[in-house]
């Protein structure tokens, strides 16, 4: 069933296996996009007023995948637009983020399952499913991730080239090891995985004098005074202090001010 308004070029049709994805928008497998979609239903149950979806001319959809879910639930007609212009999946993106900001794992698994269709025999051995699994053996925080993950010490740029399927993972390896040595301080901290912290300490870490083992035994030692902080620069004044307690010289890591972001 197709009915065409002329004037806007909506149609509107019930058959909800019209519609196709594309690969790189979000998923709907979420908890996230079902709370979206619940949300949806309520408001069209209250008073329905649908947006027509964006669609390409293959049908598959560019913006609306939440609202075409709502619909097909509640068994409703659906409006769709048909544009005719070539969108990207960085356009697709920059739509859905007006309505409904995109989140890390949204970005994740855009730029994954991209992945999968370019590299379908070794999409596993690609960046952002590097990335995913480093993320869920480990769980530190997103930008940590990226810290570790990536040698560019700008992390704001880091964090754009993650959503725009720029992702370059320079030493998995070594950034399993540092992220075995942290995760090894839950034994006497209960901060070991705060973001700030980690963004602290993987600063520190980079001084040449400093020592993991000296470090694990002040740590020991002194584990009381590794109190919560509410920013990377007090992290670095409290790492400092810890690392040097009982030295006769002392070691200064690093300067608060010589962070370069939290």
């Amino acid at each position: 069933e197709k009915m065409k308004i002329k004037k806007n070029r909506v149609f509107v049709t019930r058959d909800y296996g019209l519609f196709g994805h594309i690969t790189g928008n979000r998923t709907l497998t979420t908890g996230r996009a079902e709370k979206n979609i619940s949300s949806i239903m309520n408001s069209m149950e209250k008073n329905c007023l649908p947006l027509p979806i964006l669609v390409r001319a293959d049908m598959s959809i560019v913006e609306g995948q939440h609202r075409l879910e709502a619909l097909k639930r509640l068994k409703l007609p659906v409006p769709y637009i048909i544009t005719t212009q070539d969108v990207s999946v960085e356009d697709i993106q920059r739509i859905n983020n007006i309505s409904n900001n995109w989140n890390t794992d949204d970005f994740l698994n855009s730029n994954m399952g991209i992945e999968k269709e370019k590299h379908p025999g070794n999409f596993h051995l690609k960046p952002y499913h590097l990335y995913e699994f480093f993320k869920k053996k480990y769980k530190f925080s997103h930008r940590n991730n990226l810290q570790m993950l990536c040698a560019r010490r700008n992390i704001r740029d880091l964090e754009i080239d993650f959503k725009r399927g720029r992702l370059k993972i320079d030493d998995l390896q070594g950034a399993q090891d540092k992220a075995d040595y942290i995760t090894s301080f839950k034994v006497y901290i209960k901060e070991y995985r705060n973001r700030n912290f980690v963004t602290a300490f993987l600063y520190v870490m980079k001084h040449p004098r400093f020592s993991r083992r000296t470090w694990l035994r002040k740590m020991s030692q002194n584990s009381r005074k590794i109190v919560h902080c509410t920013n990377a620069k007090d992290y670095v004044e409290v790492i400092n202090e810890v690392y040097n307690w009982g030295l006769q010289k002392k070691i200064r890591l690093l300067r608060k001010e010589e962070l370069m972001y939290e």
